[in-house]
């Protein structure tokens, strides 16, 4: 009986292990992700400054020609 009782626990501790290095994998793969989209983000926020300066470029001339 009590062989049977540690074999059990023995395979809930393989589970467990193997769920945690499964998750451990997930998370990795979650921090890549990230930070690809953190990057991702600082280049359309650069785009949308870049447009913005633009348009503010335009707004300024047509204030110019109505002046």
């Amino acid at each position: 009986m009590n062989t049977e009782l540690f074999n059990t626990l023995e395979n809930k501790i393989e589970q467990m292990l193997e769920e945690m290095e499964l998750l451990r994998m997930e998370v990795t793969e979650l921090r890549e992700e990230k930070a690809q989209l953190d990057q991702e983000k600082a280049q359309l926020l650069a785009e949308r400054q870049n447009w913005d300066q633009k348009l503010q470029g335009l707004l300024s001339r047509f204030d110019a020609v109505e002046g």
